[in-house]
């Protein structure tokens, strides 16, 4: 089940997506202040595993700032040895519920172009989410920026 998270929960977080391959430790740092609520309508839920092992997933996703009722999909991570399971496409389905009922019109996706990433752009595909655009050398020299969209 799906809950908010706590600043306790942070450690957990920074572990899980660290395990996911999303991030080095040293690039989630900025998970520490990231996550906590700051009233900027930012979301972030987590869920416990069921074999008492830590966290099984996180969904982290806010405002697009300077749009109108549009979301960015910070992030999303399940557990290695929980992926391929459907939990991750409960999880985006359970944001755009979220979002539809609040009113909401449009989740971007911001991810990498690099071949570390190939399953997370064949899993937003996969969801019906449309690749719009590349901008090379984004993140950093070689590390393009990769586009998705879905209307709600």
């Amino acid at each position: 089940m799906l809950r908010t998270v706590t600043p306790a929960d942070t450690p957990q977080v920074v572990d899980l997506v660290v395990a996911a391959g999303m991030f080095s430790r040293e690039e989630a740092g900025f998970l520490h202040e990231a996550l906590l609520p700051d009233g900027d309508g930012g979301t972030c839920l987590v869920e416990d595993a069921d074999d008492g092992a830590g966290l099984a997933s996180v969904l982290f996703y806010r405002p697009e700032e300077g749009s109108e009722r549009a979301f960015d999909l910070t992030m999303i991570a399940v557990r290695p040895d929980l992926q391929g399971g459907g939990r991750g496409a409960a999880l985006v389905r359970h944001l755009e519920q979220d979002l539809r009922e609040r009113g909401q019109r449009l989740v971007v996706v911001r991810t990498s172009g690099t071949p570390q990433y190939d399953r997370s752009r064949a899993f937003y595909r996969g969801l019906g989410y449309a690749e719009h655009t590349r901008v090379p050398d984004y993140w950093t020299d070689g590390d393009d920026l990769v586009l998705f969209t879905r209307r709600l």
